[in-house]
């Protein structure tokens, strides 16, 4: 029996299911060439390491590493190997504003000025030629709930506009709430920080996780994490410095694909996003002529040939990572993909969502989902 074969009648048999011996072929079939491919998608993409799981059922179905961690090539990835997440950070921020609402310790309608200190971080950026700052108009009632929904350019609540540096800041509004104040949100484990461990990765389990490089509890995590890398005008591979250490809001995630998976089924268990915080989590309501966006808390919501998608990338160049998160709810599938290169990132747009323009994700849909989408 190989190992495919293996690992699936252990999951299934775990989960209680039976299933027939066509379908494990199938399943099977379909795992062998999906990791046949990426293994040649890891090399054109210049990737030095990947790590990816897939869940099924909320279970995992499969994971594997490839490559190396480090630029000597003594470090093998594993699927417990931790790497910065970038990005995909705003799903655990999106997720913790939530629980805080819900405990009524914060409420999202509250003004972003009132944060100090923010004023002078909206002038600085509006003035700026970045493309976050186009069109920013500070002395609009932006929201905590428009921040979170990136709704700030424009008329608040106008349009979807993806924009980390606004995102970045919400770490000061929780210090300035119910920390140590807006000074004192960098240089330690901060509020934003205690309040993942505390909602999300301790009843998950995600012991290889860190919500912060701050957080001496995980040492271990931070001394195994991955090193990034980017690509120089001769096509070398460069090792890049390692990231910031405080989580602002927009990034500061340290995981691993194995922790994700667990971080995944208990969302969708309930056990760590109980009703009504799971229906809001991936509800992005309306902006202010009616229409509906394509991003809730945290999350992309993108309707792709009448499919569901929920997913978040994650890309730093600086630091060399990038990321793919992709949940299927209506198959109950989901792709989890790290990266110490930046070779996952496909340019998604600032003011859409096509993820299914991935070669990745597209690789993931042939073989997964091959009955339910039409290539384009």
């Amino acid at each position: 029996m190989s190992v495919y074969r293996l690992l699936l009648t252990a999951a299934l048999f775990i989960a209680g299911i039976s299933p027939a011996c066509a379908d494990l072929d199938e399943t099977e079939s379909n795992l062998s060439a999906f990791d046949a491919e990426l293994t040649t998608l890891r090399k054109q993409q210049l990737l030095p390491g990947l790590a990816v799981a897939i869940i099924k059922n909320q279970e995992l179905l499969w994971s594997k590493g490839y490559g190396y961690a480090d630029d000597d090539h003594e470090v093998p990835i594993k699927p417990d190997t931790p790497f910065w997440i970038a990005s995909v950070t705003k799903t655990f921020v999106g997720l913790a504003f939530l629980h805080l609402e819900a405990e009524g310790l914060i409420d999202l309608n509250e003004k972003a000025a009132d944060t100090p200190k923010f004023d002078g971080l909206c002038e600085w950026l509006a003035g700026t030629a970045l493309p976050f700052g186009h069109d920013l108009n500070c002395e609009s009632p932006i929201t905590i709930r428009h921040i979170l929904q990136h709704q700030v350019q424009g008329q608040p609540g106008e349009r979807f506009a993806y924009n980390p540096i606004m995102y970045s800041r919400l770490s000061r509004y929780l210090e300035h709430k119910l920390g140590e104040g807006v000074d004192a949100v960098e240089g330690r484990h901060n509020f934003l920080g205690q309040t993942i461990d505390r909602t999300i990765l301790d009843p998950a389990g995600m012991t290889r996780t860190m919500s912060s490089q701050w957080d001496r509890s995980k040492a271990l995590a931070y001394f195994d994490m991955a090193e990034g890398f980017g690509v120089s005008d001769n096509g070398q591979l460069t090792k890049r410095p390692r990231p910031g250490r405080h989580i602002p809001g927009g990034a500061g995630v340290v995981s691993t694909v194995m922790d994700l998976a667990r971080y995944d089924i208990a969302i969708d268990t309930g056990k760590i996003a109980p009703e009504p915080i799971r229906s809001r989590l991936f509800d992005p309501g309306k902006l202010n002529d009616g229409s509906i966006p394509v991003y809730a808390y945290g999350w992309y919501v993108q309707d792709y040939q009448g499919t569901r998608l929920l997913w978040h990338s994650g890309w730093d160049e600086e630091a060399g990572f990038s990321a793919i998160y992709l949940k299927v709810p209506e198959h109950k599938i989901t792709l989890i993909m790290l990266a110490n290169g930046e070779g996952l990132w496909w340019g998604n747009p600032l003011d859409g969502a096509e993820i299914h323009k991935s070669v990745f994700v597209q690789t993931f849909f042939r073989h997964f989902l091959n009955q339910q989408f039409n290539p384009e």
